[in-house]
């Protein structure tokens, strides 16, 4: 009786250890090239997942909670153009409860408040730049940066993030391919085509921003089109692709198909049939949908939390086989 006590006492008692672990939330500054932007992040956290306001949004984290013991792997998180920090907050609190650290910047010059650079060729160059500025940081953190494992860095993006996670582990982009594409193609790619913006300051091959610290990658609804052959030679690591079936945005073949393509063997490709461009965005409440417009909108039958459950799932299988502990 004193054994089958001892054993009730045990599952119970880590029954209660697993339900106090939850996820923690802050907000850092990080400066890359000399701007500052602000970046939210989700950690495993030793207490219960509280509640967190950010403006419009809530979300089951507890703001500012002690960090749990142990090291974890590390997730970088970029939106796509016009987003913001707390775009994937769903899907970065799936990557904290997995035993991630989970950190998304606010991309400057190409978020919802600040679009100076977006369409331009030098926003290619930032926006991956700005990702290992954020790596610097939180590998230098006092908190967070002994609690990183170096070998389990990866990078999740959505659209120009999906690019931009992309030239992190090698992807060279050639502004030469892109204007090719969008001379022959316009008509047949017409949103991606109508974003460019004129500027001289880049030309032909942009320069490598890879970051050799980041192992794995994985990009949803990538921009592809600026990606031409020879452009992943130098590429190691291993990408997750995800191609959403209903994308009016980024038109087939030439941006997730392009990826797959040109990495041969070194992408995984998961196809959605049902998604369309911005179901990976999390969902916006009912009273921003007139604002925001069409990235808060979903066909009609399309459950966007289900999508989301689904492809979270995904991400976090490859990211554990992409990243296995020791």
């Amino acid at each position: 009786m004193k054994t089958l006590a001892a054993a009730v006492l045990s599952l119970v008692l880590g029954f209660s250890a697993a339900r106090a672990d939850g996820v923690g939330f802050r907000d850092i500054a990080v400066e890359a090239g000399g701007e500052r932007m602000p970046v939210a992040v989700w950690y495993p956290a030793g207490v219960p997942s509280g509640r967190t306001v950010e403006g419009p949004f809530a979300m089951a984290a507890t703001r500012e909670a002690p960090l749990r013991a142990g090291r974890f792997g590390l997730v970088l998180i970029s939106h796509g153009t016009g987003g913001g920090r707390l775009n994937h907050r769903g899907t970065a609190i799936r990557l904290a409860l997995a035993g991630y650290i989970a950190a998304a910047p606010e991309h400057a010059g190409d978020s919802w408040r600040d679009s100076r650079y977006s369409g331009t060729a030098a926003n290619w160059v930032r926006r991956p730049r700005q990702l290992g500025a954020v790596l610097d940081r939180l590998l230098a953190d006092p908190d967070f940066g002994p609690r990183i494992d170096r070998k389990r860095i990866a990078a999740l993006g959505h659209s120009a993030g999906g690019y931009s996670v992309l030239a992190l582990i090698g992807g060279r982009a050639d502004m030469t391919v892109l204007a090719r594409h969008c001379t022959a193609f316009r008509d047949r790619d017409p949103v991606f085509c109508s974003y460019g913006r004129q500027d001289e300051t880049i030309d032909g091959r942009l320069p490598d921003l890879s970051d050799r610290r980041v192992r794995a990658a994985v990009a949803v609804a990538p921009v592809g089109a600026l990606f031409g052959p020879g452009a992943f030679a130098g590429a190691g690591a291993r990408a997750q692709i995800h191609r959403l079936g209903r994308d009016r945005v980024l038109r087939r073949p030439w941006h997730a198909d392009n990826i797959v393509r040109l990495m041969g063997g070194r992408a995984r490709p998961v196809v959605h049939p049902e998604a369309h461009h911005f179901a990976f965005i999390a969902p916006f409440p009912a009273a921003l949908a007139d604002e925001v417009g069409e990235p808060a909108r979903d066909p009609p039958g399309f459950d966007r939390r289900a999508f989301l459950a689904r492809i979270d799932r995904r991400i976090v299988a490859f990211l554990g086989a992409a990243l296995p502990k020791p």
